[in-house]
Protein backbone atom coordinates (compact mmCIF):
# COMPACT_ATOMS: atom_id res chain seq x y z
CA UNK A 1 0.00 0.00 0.00
CA UNK A 2 2.63 2.01 0.75
CA UNK A 3 4.88 2.08 -2.33
CA UNK A 4 1.01 3.03 -4.16
CA UNK A 5 0.91 5.81 -2.11
CA UNK A 6 4.52 6.90 -2.93
CA UNK A 7 3.85 6.67 -6.45
CA UNK A 8 0.70 8.15 -6.73
CA UNK A 9 2.37 11.50 -4.59
CA UNK A 10 4.98 11.29 -6.82
CA UNK A 11 2.77 11.96 -9.66
CA UNK A 12 1.07 14.67 -8.25
CA UNK A 13 5.58 16.48 -7.88
CA UNK A 14 5.26 18.54 -11.45
CA UNK A 15 1.73 19.89 -10.58
CA UNK A 16 3.18 20.87 -6.95
CA UNK A 17 6.05 22.90 -8.85
CA UNK A 18 3.77 24.25 -11.15
CA UNK A 19 2.03 25.79 -8.38
CA UNK A 20 4.80 27.12 -7.31
CA UNK A 21 6.50 28.22 -10.39
CA UNK A 22 3.39 30.30 -10.94
CA UNK A 23 3.51 31.68 -7.57
CA UNK A 24 -0.33 30.47 -6.67
CA UNK A 25 1.07 28.93 -3.53
CA UNK A 26 3.62 29.71 -1.49
CA UNK A 27 5.89 26.95 0.14
CA UNK A 28 4.17 26.03 3.42
CA UNK A 29 0.92 26.05 1.71
CA UNK A 30 2.45 23.37 -0.93
CA UNK A 31 3.49 21.49 1.86
CA UNK A 32 0.02 21.42 3.29
CA UNK A 33 -1.53 20.38 0.02
CA UNK A 34 0.87 17.63 -0.50
CA UNK A 35 0.80 16.48 3.22
CA UNK A 36 -3.47 16.34 2.88
CA UNK A 37 -3.05 14.38 -0.08
CA UNK A 38 -0.94 11.56 1.17
CA UNK A 39 -3.00 11.31 4.37
CA UNK A 40 -6.08 10.98 1.69
CA UNK A 41 -4.42 8.56 -0.22
CA UNK A 42 -3.67 6.53 2.47
CA UNK A 43 -7.19 6.48 3.66
CA UNK A 44 -8.66 4.97 0.25
CA UNK A 45 -6.06 2.30 0.00
CA UNK A 46 -6.82 0.80 3.17
CA UNK A 47 -7.92 -2.56 2.76
CA UNK A 48 -11.40 -1.56 4.09
CA UNK A 49 -12.59 0.78 2.45
CA UNK A 50 -14.86 3.86 4.06
CA UNK A 51 -17.38 5.60 2.01
CA UNK A 52 -16.35 8.92 3.65
CA UNK A 53 -12.47 8.32 3.07
CA UNK A 54 -13.59 9.00 -0.76
CA UNK A 55 -15.82 11.75 -0.03
CA UNK A 56 -13.48 14.29 2.17
CA UNK A 57 -10.66 13.36 -0.23
CA UNK A 58 -12.82 14.68 -3.64
CA UNK A 59 -14.39 17.46 -1.29
CA UNK A 60 -10.52 18.70 -0.87
CA UNK A 61 -9.80 18.67 -4.31
CA UNK A 62 -12.83 19.96 -5.44
CA UNK A 63 -12.37 22.69 -2.71
CA UNK A 64 -8.50 23.24 -3.91
CA UNK A 65 -10.36 23.60 -7.69
CA UNK A 66 -12.58 26.45 -6.60
CA UNK A 67 -9.45 27.87 -4.57
CA UNK A 68 -7.25 27.86 -7.33
CA UNK A 69 -9.40 29.83 -9.72
CA UNK A 70 -10.08 32.24 -7.13
CA UNK A 71 -6.46 32.86 -6.92
CA UNK A 72 -5.96 33.23 -10.62
CA UNK A 73 -8.75 35.90 -10.71
CA UNK A 74 -6.96 37.82 -8.64
CA UNK A 75 -3.61 37.51 -9.84
CA UNK A 76 -4.86 37.58 -13.83
CA UNK A 77 -2.98 35.08 -14.31
CA UNK A 78 -3.97 31.86 -16.84
CA UNK A 79 -0.90 30.20 -17.63
CA UNK A 80 -0.34 26.29 -16.70
CA UNK A 81 -3.32 25.26 -16.70
CA UNK A 82 -3.12 21.82 -17.67
CA UNK A 83 -0.51 21.41 -15.66
CA UNK A 84 -2.41 21.92 -12.40
CA UNK A 85 -6.17 22.07 -13.25
CA UNK A 86 -6.41 19.47 -16.05
CA UNK A 87 -3.90 17.21 -13.74
CA UNK A 88 -6.14 17.60 -10.56
CA UNK A 89 -9.42 17.07 -12.54
CA UNK A 90 -7.57 13.56 -14.10
CA UNK A 91 -6.53 12.22 -10.55
CA UNK A 92 -10.37 12.93 -9.70
CA UNK A 93 -11.67 11.03 -12.58
CA UNK A 94 -9.60 8.15 -11.01
CA UNK A 95 -10.13 8.85 -8.01
CA UNK A 96 -14.61 9.05 -8.79
CA UNK A 97 -14.31 5.64 -10.90
CA UNK A 98 -12.63 3.77 -7.61
CA UNK A 99 -15.12 5.03 -5.41
CA UNK A 100 -17.96 3.82 -8.00
CA UNK A 101 -16.03 0.72 -8.25
CA UNK A 102 -16.20 0.37 -4.37
CA UNK A 103 -19.50 1.17 -3.30
CA UNK A 104 -21.56 0.91 -6.75
CA UNK A 105 -24.66 0.03 -5.00
CA UNK A 106 -24.70 3.94 -3.95
CA UNK A 107 -26.54 5.45 -6.29
CA UNK A 108 -25.57 9.22 -5.22
CA UNK A 109 -22.05 8.63 -6.40
CA UNK A 110 -22.94 8.57 -10.14
CA UNK A 111 -25.37 11.69 -9.47
CA UNK A 112 -22.12 13.40 -7.59
CA UNK A 113 -19.62 11.55 -10.58
CA UNK A 114 -21.61 12.96 -13.45
CA UNK A 115 -21.87 16.69 -11.89
CA UNK A 116 -18.30 16.53 -11.47
CA UNK A 117 -17.52 15.52 -15.01
CA UNK A 118 -19.86 18.25 -16.18
CA UNK A 119 -17.88 20.84 -14.10
CA UNK A 120 -14.66 19.98 -15.58
CA UNK A 121 -15.54 19.59 -19.30
CA UNK A 122 -15.25 15.63 -19.24
CA UNK A 123 -19.13 15.66 -21.01
CA UNK A 124 -17.26 12.86 -23.62
CA UNK A 125 -17.51 10.35 -20.20
CA UNK A 126 -20.77 10.94 -18.77
CA UNK A 127 -22.71 8.42 -21.70
CA UNK A 128 -20.21 5.76 -20.36
CA UNK A 129 -21.27 6.56 -16.69
CA UNK A 130 -24.64 6.48 -16.91
CA UNK A 131 -24.31 2.90 -19.10
CA UNK A 132 -22.24 2.19 -15.99
CA UNK A 133 -25.56 3.16 -13.84
CA UNK A 134 -27.82 1.88 -15.74
CA UNK A 135 -26.35 -1.94 -15.17
CA UNK A 136 -26.44 -2.03 -12.13
CA UNK A 137 -29.20 0.64 -11.18
CA UNK A 138 -31.46 -0.57 -13.97
CA UNK A 139 -33.91 -2.01 -11.64
CA UNK A 140 -35.01 2.16 -10.52
CA UNK A 141 -37.37 3.68 -13.28
CA UNK A 142 -35.89 7.17 -12.41
CA UNK A 143 -32.16 6.12 -13.63
CA UNK A 144 -33.64 5.75 -16.90
CA UNK A 145 -35.55 8.76 -16.65
CA UNK A 146 -31.73 10.15 -15.87
CA UNK A 147 -30.48 8.66 -18.61
CA UNK A 148 -32.97 9.75 -21.26
CA UNK A 149 -32.97 13.55 -19.87
CA UNK A 150 -29.42 13.65 -20.00
CA UNK A 151 -29.29 12.79 -23.83
CA UNK A 152 -32.05 15.02 -24.50
CA UNK A 153 -31.69 17.76 -22.56
CA UNK A 154 -27.43 17.98 -22.08
CA UNK A 155 -26.83 16.17 -25.81
CA UNK A 156 -29.70 17.23 -27.93
CA UNK A 157 -30.29 14.05 -29.28
CA UNK A 158 -33.64 12.63 -28.72
CA UNK A 159 -33.27 9.43 -30.65
CA UNK A 160 -30.74 7.87 -27.78
CA UNK A 161 -33.21 9.55 -25.16
CA UNK A 162 -36.19 7.59 -26.40
CA UNK A 163 -33.68 4.22 -26.81
CA UNK A 164 -32.90 5.14 -23.13
CA UNK A 165 -36.76 4.94 -22.47
CA UNK A 166 -37.89 2.37 -24.32
CA UNK A 167 -35.34 -0.21 -22.82
CA UNK A 168 -36.61 1.40 -19.34
CA UNK A 169 -40.14 0.58 -20.14
CA UNK A 170 -39.35 -3.26 -21.14
CA UNK A 171 -38.28 -3.38 -17.37
CA UNK A 172 -40.67 -1.36 -15.70
CA UNK A 173 -43.99 -2.00 -17.96
CA UNK A 174 -46.39 -0.23 -15.35
CA UNK A 175 -43.54 3.25 -14.86
CA UNK A 176 -45.25 6.17 -15.13
CA UNK A 177 -42.83 8.46 -14.79
CA UNK A 178 -41.18 6.48 -17.96
CA UNK A 179 -44.19 6.57 -19.97
CA UNK A 180 -44.17 10.57 -19.46
CA UNK A 181 -40.95 11.15 -20.48
CA UNK A 182 -41.54 9.15 -23.53
CA UNK A 183 -44.96 10.69 -24.41
CA UNK A 184 -42.92 14.13 -23.87
CA UNK A 185 -40.35 13.36 -26.21
CA UNK A 186 -42.38 12.16 -28.97
CA UNK A 187 -44.86 15.77 -28.38
CA UNK A 188 -41.49 17.97 -28.35
CA UNK A 189 -40.19 16.13 -31.94
CA UNK A 190 -43.57 16.31 -33.10
CA UNK A 191 -44.33 19.95 -32.02
CA UNK A 192 -40.70 21.35 -33.16
CA UNK A 193 -38.43 18.54 -35.19
CA UNK A 194 -40.43 17.20 -38.15
CA UNK A 195 -40.84 19.37 -41.38
CA UNK A 196 -42.69 17.22 -44.12
CA UNK A 197 -46.33 15.48 -43.03
CA UNK A 198 -45.51 12.51 -43.76
CA UNK A 199 -42.73 12.65 -40.67
CA UNK A 200 -45.68 14.55 -38.28
CA UNK A 201 -48.09 11.44 -39.49
CA UNK A 202 -45.86 9.04 -38.12
CA UNK A 203 -44.99 10.82 -35.24
CA UNK A 204 -48.45 11.26 -34.04
CA UNK A 205 -49.19 7.58 -34.18
CA UNK A 206 -46.22 6.70 -32.38
CA UNK A 207 -47.74 8.79 -29.35
CA UNK A 208 -51.00 7.75 -29.77
CA UNK A 209 -49.68 4.31 -29.48
CA UNK A 210 -47.62 5.37 -26.28
CA UNK A 211 -50.39 7.03 -24.27
CA UNK A 212 -52.69 3.89 -24.89
CA UNK A 213 -49.86 1.55 -24.00
CA UNK A 214 -49.70 3.50 -20.92
CA UNK A 215 -53.42 3.98 -19.75
CA UNK A 216 -53.88 -0.17 -20.61
CA UNK A 217 -51.29 -0.76 -18.43
CA UNK A 218 -51.43 2.17 -15.82
CA UNK A 219 -54.91 2.25 -14.48
CA UNK A 220 -53.82 5.32 -11.91
CA UNK A 221 -56.34 8.58 -13.83
CA UNK A 222 -53.91 10.96 -12.57
CA UNK A 223 -51.76 9.16 -15.09
CA UNK A 224 -54.25 10.45 -18.07
CA UNK A 225 -54.64 14.04 -16.77
CA UNK A 226 -50.72 14.20 -16.90
CA UNK A 227 -50.85 12.99 -20.48
CA UNK A 228 -53.53 15.54 -21.56
CA UNK A 229 -51.34 18.31 -20.00
CA UNK A 230 -48.37 17.53 -21.77
CA UNK A 231 -50.88 17.70 -24.81
CA UNK A 232 -52.37 21.28 -23.55
CA UNK A 233 -48.31 22.72 -23.37
CA UNK A 234 -47.19 21.87 -26.43
CA UNK A 235 -50.59 23.33 -28.06
CA UNK A 236 -51.28 19.64 -29.53
CA UNK A 237 -54.64 19.69 -31.79
CA UNK A 238 -54.25 15.92 -33.15
CA UNK A 239 -57.49 13.74 -33.10
CA UNK A 240 -56.21 11.82 -30.09
CA UNK A 241 -56.35 14.45 -27.77
CA UNK A 242 -60.22 14.53 -28.11
CA UNK A 243 -59.66 10.12 -27.46
CA UNK A 244 -57.51 11.45 -24.26
CA UNK A 245 -60.40 13.64 -23.80
CA UNK A 246 -63.18 10.76 -23.65
CA UNK A 247 -60.74 8.03 -21.84
CA UNK A 248 -60.46 10.69 -18.84
CA UNK A 249 -64.46 11.26 -19.08
CA UNK A 250 -65.08 7.45 -19.48
CA UNK A 251 -63.33 7.38 -16.03
CA UNK A 252 -65.47 9.72 -13.54
CA UNK A 253 -66.51 6.71 -11.22
CA UNK A 254 -63.03 7.96 -10.09
CA UNK A 255 -63.83 11.18 -7.72
CA UNK A 256 -60.58 12.82 -9.24
CA UNK A 257 -62.00 13.39 -12.60
CA UNK A 258 -64.16 15.61 -11.71
CA UNK A 259 -61.85 18.39 -10.16
CA UNK A 260 -59.64 18.01 -12.95
CA UNK A 261 -62.29 18.77 -15.15
CA UNK A 262 -63.77 21.75 -13.83
CA UNK A 263 -60.34 23.28 -13.51
CA UNK A 264 -60.04 23.01 -17.11
CA UNK A 265 -62.82 24.65 -18.13
CA UNK A 266 -61.38 27.70 -16.17
CA UNK A 267 -58.34 27.28 -18.86
CA UNK A 268 -60.58 26.89 -21.51
CA UNK A 269 -60.81 23.70 -22.35
CA UNK A 270 -64.27 22.13 -22.53
CA UNK A 271 -65.41 18.55 -21.77
CA UNK A 272 -68.75 18.73 -24.02
CA UNK A 273 -70.26 15.73 -22.13
CA UNK A 274 -70.52 18.08 -18.83
CA UNK A 275 -72.85 20.88 -20.46
CA UNK A 276 -75.86 18.83 -18.98
CA UNK A 277 -75.08 19.71 -15.66
CA UNK A 278 -74.55 23.47 -15.92
CA UNK A 279 -77.35 26.29 -15.31
CA UNK A 280 -77.29 29.14 -17.60
CA UNK A 281 -76.97 31.84 -14.69
CA UNK A 282 -76.30 35.29 -16.09
CA UNK A 283 -74.61 36.39 -13.75
CA UNK A 284 -71.42 33.96 -14.62
CA UNK A 285 -69.51 33.27 -17.61
CA UNK A 286 -70.27 30.11 -19.70
CA UNK A 287 -66.49 28.61 -18.34
CA UNK A 288 -67.63 29.79 -14.69
CA UNK A 289 -71.37 28.25 -14.98
CA UNK A 290 -69.92 25.14 -16.06
CA UNK A 291 -67.32 25.16 -13.10
CA UNK A 292 -70.03 25.18 -10.86
CA UNK A 293 -72.29 22.47 -12.53
CA UNK A 294 -69.50 20.29 -12.76
CA UNK A 295 -68.50 20.12 -9.37
CA UNK A 296 -71.89 20.48 -7.51
CA UNK A 297 -72.80 17.14 -9.84
CA UNK A 298 -69.41 15.69 -8.45
CA UNK A 299 -70.73 17.07 -4.72
CA UNK A 300 -74.11 14.79 -5.03
CA UNK A 301 -72.15 11.97 -6.29
CA UNK A 302 -69.15 11.92 -3.86
CA UNK A 303 -70.28 13.95 -0.66
CA UNK A 304 -66.71 14.94 0.74
CA UNK A 305 -65.48 18.56 2.50
CA UNK A 306 -61.99 18.28 1.20
CA UNK A 307 -63.75 18.32 -2.24
CA UNK A 308 -65.82 21.38 -1.48
CA UNK A 309 -63.46 23.28 0.39
CA UNK A 310 -61.22 22.46 -3.17
CA UNK A 311 -64.49 24.23 -5.13
CA UNK A 312 -64.23 27.35 -3.41
CA UNK A 313 -60.03 27.87 -3.29
CA UNK A 314 -60.38 27.15 -7.16
CA UNK A 315 -62.93 29.82 -7.58
CA UNK A 316 -61.07 32.34 -5.24
CA UNK A 317 -58.26 31.48 -7.55
CA UNK A 318 -60.18 31.57 -11.05
CA UNK A 319 -58.37 34.11 -13.86
CA UNK A 320 -59.79 37.25 -14.26
CA UNK A 321 -60.37 36.57 -18.21
CA UNK A 322 -63.02 33.87 -16.52
CA UNK A 323 -64.62 36.18 -13.96
CA UNK A 324 -64.34 40.10 -12.75
CA UNK A 325 -63.79 40.68 -8.70
CA UNK A 326 -67.71 40.92 -7.89
CA UNK A 327 -68.53 37.71 -9.74
CA UNK A 328 -65.77 35.98 -7.97
CA UNK A 329 -66.80 36.86 -4.64
CA UNK A 330 -70.23 35.82 -5.85
CA UNK A 331 -69.74 32.64 -6.97
CA UNK A 332 -67.41 32.06 -4.05
CA UNK A 333 -70.78 32.72 -2.00
CA UNK A 334 -72.45 30.50 -4.14
CA UNK A 335 -70.19 27.64 -3.25
CA UNK A 336 -70.40 28.22 0.10
CA UNK A 337 -74.06 28.33 0.32
CA UNK A 338 -74.12 25.03 -1.45
CA UNK A 339 -71.69 23.74 0.57
CA UNK A 340 -73.38 25.04 3.87
CA UNK A 341 -76.89 23.49 2.63
CA UNK A 342 -75.16 19.99 2.49
CA UNK A 343 -73.11 20.20 5.33
CA UNK A 344 -69.92 19.75 3.31
CA UNK A 345 -68.28 22.63 4.89
CA UNK A 346 -64.81 22.01 7.10
CA UNK A 347 -64.99 23.65 9.93
CA UNK A 348 -62.30 26.37 8.41
CA UNK A 349 -63.74 27.05 5.43
CA UNK A 350 -67.33 27.61 7.33
CA UNK A 351 -65.47 29.94 9.32
CA UNK A 352 -64.22 31.90 6.18
CA UNK A 353 -67.74 32.26 4.65
CA UNK A 354 -68.94 33.31 8.37
CA UNK A 355 -66.48 35.94 8.06
CA UNK A 356 -67.30 37.22 4.22
CA UNK A 357 -70.78 37.62 5.65
CA UNK A 358 -69.56 39.84 8.38
CA UNK A 359 -67.13 42.32 6.54
CA UNK A 360 -70.28 42.70 3.78
CA UNK A 361 -72.50 43.71 6.96
CA UNK A 362 -75.71 43.10 5.04
CA UNK A 363 -76.72 39.62 7.60
CA UNK A 364 -78.46 40.66 10.66
CA UNK A 365 -77.60 39.12 13.91
CA UNK A 366 -80.53 37.27 13.87
CA UNK A 367 -80.31 35.77 10.50
CA UNK A 368 -76.71 34.93 11.37
CA UNK A 369 -78.09 33.36 13.98
CA UNK A 370 -80.54 31.36 12.06
CA UNK A 371 -78.10 30.32 9.46
CA UNK A 372 -75.72 29.04 12.35
CA UNK A 373 -78.73 27.33 14.29
CA UNK A 374 -79.38 25.52 10.89
CA UNK A 375 -75.57 24.53 10.38
CA UNK A 376 -75.66 22.98 13.81
CA UNK A 377 -78.65 21.03 13.12
CA UNK A 378 -77.04 19.27 10.10
CA UNK A 379 -73.53 19.12 11.41
CA UNK A 380 -72.77 19.67 15.02
CA UNK A 381 -69.30 18.43 14.61
CA UNK A 382 -68.01 22.14 13.35
CA UNK A 383 -66.39 24.03 16.37
CA UNK A 384 -67.00 27.13 14.06
CA UNK A 385 -70.42 27.08 14.46
CA UNK A 386 -70.52 26.84 17.63
CA UNK A 387 -67.99 29.53 18.11
CA UNK A 388 -69.97 32.21 16.36
CA UNK A 389 -73.18 31.29 17.99
CA UNK A 390 -71.17 32.13 21.72
CA UNK A 391 -69.76 35.51 20.38
CA UNK A 392 -73.27 36.37 18.88
CA UNK A 393 -74.84 35.82 22.65
CA UNK A 394 -72.19 37.36 24.44
CA UNK A 395 -74.99 39.93 25.40
CA UNK A 396 -76.64 37.27 27.25
CA UNK A 397 -74.64 35.55 29.14
CA UNK A 398 -77.95 32.86 30.43
CA UNK A 399 -77.82 31.79 26.32
CA UNK A 400 -74.15 32.11 25.86
CA UNK A 401 -74.07 28.99 28.67
CA UNK A 402 -76.76 27.56 27.08
CA UNK A 403 -74.86 27.43 23.57
CA UNK A 404 -71.94 25.53 25.21
CA UNK A 405 -74.17 23.07 26.91
CA UNK A 406 -75.47 21.93 23.58
CA UNK A 407 -72.01 21.93 21.97
CA UNK A 408 -70.60 19.55 24.16
CA UNK A 409 -73.08 16.81 22.66
CA UNK A 410 -70.92 16.59 20.19
CA UNK A 411 -67.32 18.11 19.58
CA UNK A 412 -64.32 16.19 19.92
CA UNK A 413 -62.46 17.07 23.54
CA UNK A 414 -59.95 19.58 22.00
CA UNK A 415 -62.61 21.55 20.29
CA UNK A 416 -64.86 21.66 23.82
CA UNK A 417 -61.78 23.09 25.22
CA UNK A 418 -61.40 25.76 23.13
CA UNK A 419 -65.21 26.23 23.33
CA UNK A 420 -65.03 26.54 27.16
CA UNK A 421 -61.70 28.71 27.50
CA UNK A 422 -63.78 31.50 24.74
CA UNK A 423 -66.62 31.38 27.24
CA UNK A 424 -64.55 32.35 29.78
CA UNK A 425 -62.81 34.83 27.85
CA UNK A 426 -65.91 36.93 27.33
CA UNK A 427 -67.92 35.75 30.79
CA UNK A 428 -68.36 38.83 33.28
CA UNK A 429 -70.91 38.34 35.65
CA UNK A 430 -70.66 36.31 38.91
CA UNK A 431 -73.54 34.34 38.49
CA UNK A 432 -72.52 33.16 34.89
CA UNK A 433 -69.29 32.13 35.75
CA UNK A 434 -70.39 30.17 39.19
CA UNK A 435 -73.07 28.49 36.40
CA UNK A 436 -69.69 28.24 33.97
CA UNK A 437 -68.47 26.05 36.93
CA UNK A 438 -71.49 24.08 37.90
CA UNK A 439 -71.33 22.99 33.99
CA UNK A 440 -67.18 21.86 34.60
CA UNK A 441 -68.41 19.92 37.40
CA UNK A 442 -70.88 18.06 35.40
CA UNK A 443 -68.60 17.37 32.50
CA UNK A 444 -66.63 13.75 32.01
CA UNK A 445 -64.52 15.44 29.65
CA UNK A 446 -61.39 14.60 30.53
CA UNK A 447 -59.38 17.14 28.87
CA UNK A 448 -61.44 20.09 30.20
CA UNK A 449 -58.93 19.45 33.34
CA UNK A 450 -56.57 21.90 31.44
CA UNK A 451 -59.01 25.05 31.97
CA UNK A 452 -58.89 24.54 36.06
CA UNK A 453 -56.13 26.85 36.19
CA UNK A 454 -58.12 30.08 34.02
CA UNK A 455 -60.96 28.98 36.13
CA UNK A 456 -59.59 29.91 39.54
CA UNK A 457 -58.03 33.01 37.84
CA UNK A 458 -61.09 34.20 36.55
CA UNK A 459 -63.28 33.40 39.93
CA UNK A 460 -60.34 35.46 41.61
CA UNK A 461 -60.93 38.53 39.32
CA UNK A 462 -64.80 38.51 39.24
CA UNK A 463 -65.53 37.50 42.97
CA UNK A 464 -62.43 37.80 45.26
CA UNK A 465 -59.83 36.20 47.33
CA UNK A 466 -62.90 34.34 48.98
CA UNK A 467 -64.52 32.93 45.96
CA UNK A 468 -60.85 31.87 44.87
CA UNK A 469 -60.35 29.94 48.06
CA UNK A 470 -63.40 28.25 47.77
CA UNK A 471 -62.90 26.99 44.34
CA UNK A 472 -59.34 25.86 45.13
CA UNK A 473 -60.05 23.73 48.43
CA UNK A 474 -62.84 21.94 45.90
CA UNK A 475 -60.22 21.45 42.64
CA UNK A 476 -57.93 20.29 45.23
CA UNK A 477 -60.15 18.13 46.95
CA UNK A 478 -61.11 16.78 42.70
CA UNK A 479 -58.33 15.46 41.64
CA UNK A 480 -56.17 15.06 39.21
CA UNK A 481 -54.86 19.26 39.36
CA UNK A 482 -52.38 20.62 37.56
CA UNK A 483 -49.28 22.12 38.57
CA UNK A 484 -50.40 25.69 37.33
CA UNK A 485 -53.43 25.33 39.69
CA UNK A 486 -51.50 26.00 42.57
CA UNK A 487 -48.98 28.09 41.32
CA UNK A 488 -52.15 30.49 40.52
CA UNK A 489 -53.47 30.42 43.97
CA UNK A 490 -50.34 30.47 45.04
CA UNK A 491 -49.26 34.03 43.08
CA UNK A 492 -52.95 34.84 44.13
CA UNK A 493 -52.19 34.81 47.82
CA UNK A 494 -48.61 36.74 47.17
CA UNK A 495 -50.82 39.36 45.74
CA UNK A 496 -52.71 40.29 48.41
CA UNK A 497 -52.05 43.67 50.51
CA UNK A 498 -51.15 41.61 53.33
CA UNK A 499 -50.11 37.93 52.53
CA UNK A 500 -51.92 35.15 54.61
CA UNK A 501 -48.39 33.17 55.09
CA UNK A 502 -50.51 29.82 56.25
CA UNK A 503 -52.62 29.82 53.44
CA UNK A 504 -49.75 30.16 51.09
CA UNK A 505 -47.58 27.78 52.97
CA UNK A 506 -51.14 25.25 52.54
CA UNK A 507 -50.81 25.86 48.61
CA UNK A 508 -47.14 24.77 49.13
CA UNK A 509 -48.03 21.39 50.61
CA UNK A 510 -50.92 20.91 48.40
CA UNK A 511 -48.80 21.22 45.43
CA UNK A 512 -45.81 18.44 46.73
CA UNK A 513 -48.75 16.78 47.64
CA UNK A 514 -49.98 15.81 44.27
CA UNK A 515 -46.68 17.31 41.94
CA UNK A 516 -43.93 16.65 44.80
CA UNK A 517 -42.51 13.34 42.83
CA UNK A 518 -41.47 15.18 39.44
CA UNK A 519 -41.89 18.21 39.86
CA UNK A 520 -38.58 19.95 41.24
CA UNK A 521 -39.73 23.84 40.62
CA UNK A 522 -42.52 23.33 43.06
CA UNK A 523 -40.05 22.32 45.83
CA UNK A 524 -37.41 25.31 44.85
CA UNK A 525 -40.33 27.63 45.21
CA UNK A 526 -41.46 26.45 48.38
CA UNK A 527 -37.86 26.38 49.80
CA UNK A 528 -37.25 30.19 48.96
CA UNK A 529 -40.50 30.69 50.34
CA UNK A 530 -39.67 28.99 53.50
CA UNK A 531 -36.16 30.35 53.67
CA UNK A 532 -38.38 34.44 53.60
CA UNK A 533 -40.43 33.21 56.49
CA UNK A 534 -39.52 30.45 58.33
CA UNK A 535 -36.09 29.79 57.74
CA UNK A 536 -35.91 26.30 60.18
CA UNK A 537 -37.82 24.36 58.03
CA UNK A 538 -36.29 24.50 54.99
CA UNK A 539 -33.82 21.81 55.88
CA UNK A 540 -36.81 19.82 56.56
CA UNK A 541 -38.67 20.48 52.79
CA UNK A 542 -35.12 19.60 51.61
CA UNK A 543 -34.91 16.26 52.91
CA UNK A 544 -38.78 15.70 52.08
CA UNK A 545 -37.71 16.80 48.17
CA UNK A 546 -35.06 14.29 48.53
CA UNK A 547 -37.06 11.41 49.60
CA UNK A 548 -40.19 11.81 47.54
CA UNK A 549 -38.43 13.39 44.24
CA UNK A 550 -38.06 10.61 41.22
CA UNK A 551 -34.21 9.32 41.35
CA UNK A 552 -33.25 10.62 38.41
CA UNK A 553 -34.62 14.22 39.31
CA UNK A 554 -32.30 14.28 42.80
CA UNK A 555 -29.65 15.41 41.24
CA UNK A 556 -31.11 17.96 39.06
CA UNK A 557 -32.81 19.40 42.51
CA UNK A 558 -29.36 19.18 44.14
CA UNK A 559 -27.57 20.53 41.54
CA UNK A 560 -30.58 23.78 41.40
CA UNK A 561 -30.20 24.14 45.52
CA UNK A 562 -26.25 24.48 45.10
CA UNK A 563 -26.32 26.95 42.30
CA UNK A 564 -29.32 28.85 44.18
CA UNK A 565 -26.66 29.19 47.40
CA UNK A 566 -23.61 30.59 44.93
CA UNK A 567 -26.26 32.93 43.76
Amino acid sequence: MAEQVNQRIEDMINELEQMRRTQLFDDEEIKEISRKRKEFEYHIQRRVKQKEDFVQYIAYELALLEDIALRRRRANLGEKKKDIEYAIAKRLNKVFKQFIYRFQNDIEIYFEYIKFCRSVGFEYAISGIIGQMLQIHGDKPKVWQLASKWESKEQNNLDNARNFLLKGIQRHPDSEVLYLELFDIELITLTFKTETDEDKEKLTKRADVIWRNGAKTIQNVKFLFSIFDLCAKYEIKNPFVDDIKKEIWSRRDSKDVWPYIASKELNGCHWEEIEEYADEDPAFSTEVNYFIGIYEEALQKFPDEALCTKYIHELLGANENVCSDHQRIKAVKHAWNYGNENGLLSNDMFAFGIEILKLENETSNDELMQILDSAAKRNSKLRSVWEEKILLSKPDEKKMLSVLQDAVKGLKSDDLLHLYNLVLDNVQSDTALKNLYKKFQNCENAVLLAIKPKLLQKMYEKSGIKAARDLYEDLVRTPPTQIDVHKNMIDIEMAQDKPNVKSIRKCYECAVQHHGTDNVDIWMRYMVFETENNPQATPAIYRRAVSMLKKELVDDFIKAQTLAKIK
